[in-house]
């Protein structure tokens, strides 16, 4: 591996198809060992990152490194030194997974003296050992995801691009896939780029995520930083020991806008215009009207909510230029 800082890094990245950009001045530094996740809507340039990135497209302009190698000049020794993960898994559903693995050793010309071990701590890192035997068709899809990721990661890559790696799986295996991911991350030290349309699975996995827009990237940070956008939409929830109509009346003289109130659970959720600041003068008042409190929680935008904001904000603003 040729030495670098980052595990990616791109400066003015761009791909042109005639008039389209599918992606636009992208520059991004993304650290080793990172979970890193590239969010967008179908044709937004997400997939069109990753070809380049790998190698598999040759930009237009700008420029890029990818575990220390020029994406333009050393593309050959970045597909051999990535693990990919393409939407489809890309197993041969008739061979065993023991099969298929030492079929993808060869191809990734591992020495043969060491396929065998190889293997052996890919079936233990995986937990594949009771599976190992079985043809890789028979297997669940979650199953399935987590041989095709075992593949990826066979000839020891550290860096892995993921593509929707829980597309379609049921909410238990998609929980396996996404455990295994941060032990790859946490433990083994890899480096994860991660495109996907599952923004809560994005929040939970992501050190830190990028939103592309039409090969934009209109957005850079972790989920936190992201939720400074939004941050005068925080939702303060007050939750109480005992409901009375006095609790909702109070709430009312406000100057908030009162989001939820579910009596049967005894709370209630205020949009306020300054929350952090009001809430500790709020829950003086309260108890001084013998309101027992038992429950006060700031609830920060979801990153679901700050993607749909960021994306339909950047549409109205592209929809206004072409107007003028």
């Amino acid at each position: 591996m040729a030495s670098s800082s980052y595990a990616i890094k791109t400066t003015g990245l761009t791909k042109e198809y005639g008039h389209l950009k599918a992606v636009n001045n992208l520059s991004i530094e993304i650290n080793e060992s990172e979970i890193f996740g590239l969010l967008g809507p179908n044709g937004a340039g997400k997939t069109t990152t990753v070809r380049l990135l790998t190698g598999m497209l040759k930009p237009t302009l700008g420029d890029g490194q990818v575990i220390g190698y020029d994406i333009r000049k050393d593309s050959d020794i970045i597909r051999e030194n990535v693990g990919i993960l393409t939407e489809t898994s890309s197993l041969y559903e008739r061979l065993s997974v023991r099969d298929n693995l030492n079929f993808f050793a060869k191809m990734y010309d591992i020495p043969k003296s060491e396929i065998k071990g190889r293997i052996e701590d890919i079936i233990n890192l995986f937990e594949l050992s009771d599976k190992i035997d079985e043809q890789a068709g028979a297997l669940s899809k979650g199953m399935r995801q987590k041989v095709a990721i075992a593949r990826a990661i066979l000839h020891d890559p550290n860096l892995l691009f993921l593509d929707e790696p829980t597309s379609a799986l049921a909410p238990e295996s998609a929980k396996i896939v996404r455990d295994f991911i941060q032990t790859l991350s946490r433990q083994k030290h890899r480096t994860i780029f991660l495109n996907t349309h599952n923004l809560s699975e994005a929040e939970e996995l992501c050190s830190r995520v990028g939103i592309i827009e039409k090969g934009i990237l209109i957005a850079l940070g972790s989920p936190n930083e992201l939720r400074s956008i939004l941050h005068d939409d925080i939702i303060t929830v007050f939750r109480f020991k005992q409901w009375s109509n006095e609790i909702q009346d109070y709430f009312g003289s406000l100057n908030g806008n009162i989001i939820n109130l579910d009596i049967k659970e005894k709370s209630l959720s205020i949009k306020l215009e300054k929350a952090e600041d009001q809430t500790p003068e709020i829950v003086k008042e309260l108890v001084g009207k013998n309101l027992s409190i038992i429950e006060v929680k700031h609830v920060k935008p979801s990153l679901e909510r700050i993607y749909l904001e960021l994306v339909n904000g950047e549409n109205k603003m592209k929809n206004m230029e072409e107007t003028k």
